[in-house]
């Protein structure tokens, strides 16, 4: 078996026990906890131990600075709002400039995410930044160990902690940061006038996009559109049959997220399709057990759409035509 095929295995393994865990312990949104063991999902073994911990940091500053500025800012939505867009531009600068970008990206996105609930739902900040924190441990310590125990070099520790190298120059990476701001912008005044559903998710899936490259963000907006159609419309499939049956509701989760993750983990040019259509069909088929409506999956669905759509108009239109210069 290939190194792809195993960790293929491997995350498919993390994704059941994370999202069963996360069942067990009664948590709010147990899709989280599945999401984070395909995110740092790599055949890289000290890849992946990095970012899961990188990630694992930035969730924790995120959770607990936005709890205590949330708390501060109740009542107050046009700071709410400013404050969501500095740590989407912040996130983004940080992503592409600093060492260990994915901590900067996932902590200023992690308090943008906080705050939202403080504008659209309050009285569940709280639960939500408590649940959270073990939503994502359990998914980073699950797709770990998953890792070791089944994956490439299977086993083996990590040797070292992976610093990343600066994506583009400082000036490139600010403009960015500011297309990043006025996109987060436009969908929280987007999905405040037509009372849009999922605006935390959406929020996320729009500022993944956004790359120091322009022209990569649109070509990844155009994967992540296609990717949500591919794998929202597999996982719905899999709810027309019967999601209510269990086995069948975790062989079909298991056999999805193998064969997304098969597509992720390779070099190809469209392994992004697969990354977003894994997210896509955890997004539609995990919830507080199995699903037993389609209605909830396809309004997240939508909303993915809609937020990247705009994000990747955003982009087209504010940055410049010239070619992005590289870090040096």
């Amino acid at each position: 078996m290939d190194d792809v095929t195993r960790q293929a295995f491997a995350t498919a393994s993390g994704v059941l026990a994370a999202v069963y865990i996360a069942l067990a312990m009664g948590l709010a949104e147990p899709y989280w906890a599945a999401l984070s063991v395909m995110i740092i999902a790599n055949v890289d073994r000290d890849a992946l131990f990095t970012k899961g911990l990188l990630r694992v940091t930035g969730t924790f500053v995120g959770v607990f600075s936005g709890y205590v500025v949330g708390q501060w800012m109740e009542g107050l939505p046009f700071q709410q709002a400013a404050l969501v867009m500095i740590a989407a531009g912040i996130g983004t600068y940080g992503r592409q400039r600093s060492a260990y970008g994915y901590a900067w990206f996932y902590g200023a996105l992690t308090f943008a995410l906080v705050m939202l609930y403080t504008m659209v739902q309050p009285q569940d900040l709280y639960s939500f930044a408590h649940y959270r924190c073990y939503e994502i441990v359990i998914g980073v310590a699950c797709g770990t160990l998953a890792n070791w125990a089944l994956g490439p070099r299977a086993g083996e520790l990590p040797s070292h902690i992976v610093a990343q190298l600066a994506t583009t120059t400082p000036e490139n990476a600010l403009w960015q940061a500011i297309v990043a701001a006025v996109g987060t912008l436009t969908i929280i005044l987007t999905w405040s006038l037509f009372d849009l559903p999922q605006l935390p998710q959406v929020l996320i899936s729009s500022l993944i996009v956004v790359d120091s490259d322009p022209v990569a963000t649109r070509h990844r907006g155009a994967q992540r559109i296609f990717g949500c159609i591919l794998g929202g419309g597999a996982g719905l499939i899999v709810i027309a049959i019967d999601a209510s049956l269990h086995w069948w509701w975790t062989v079909a989760l298991f056999l999805g997220v193998f064969g997304f993750s098969r597509i992720h983990l390779t070099k190809s040019a469209q392994a992004y399709v697969g990354t977003q259509s894994a997210i896509a069909y955890l997004v539609t088929l995990v919830s507080v057990g199995p699903p037993v409506s389609m209605s909830p999956p396809v309004e997240r669905l939508v909303g993915i759409v809609i937020g990247v759509s705009i994000m990747t108009v955003l982009v087209w239109a504010l940055n410049p035509k010239a070619p992005v210069p590289k870090a040096a």
